[in-house]
């Protein structure tokens, strides 16, 4: 998946999908996304190891 960032995009594989309102801690910020099945929500590893929480909507397949 890819996503915009900053002036860029990044990319990383869904570890887990949510459809429900979802909380994760990541790096010690508390992340939340109000997801439903319309638009779940992902918890993504990025290529770089990192972890981010995302919105379907946010999301698109990489390039």
């Amino acid at each position: 998946m890819e996503w915009d960032r900053g002036s860029g995009t990044a990319q990383g594989k869904i570890s887990e999908s949510h459809t429900e309102r979802v909380s994760v801690t990541i790096d010690g910020t508390e992340v939340t996304r109000n997801a439903g099945d319309e638009n779940p929500a992902y918890l993504i590893e990025q290529d770089d190891g990192q972890r981010v929480l995302k919105s379907h909507s946010e999301l698109r397949k990489a390039s």
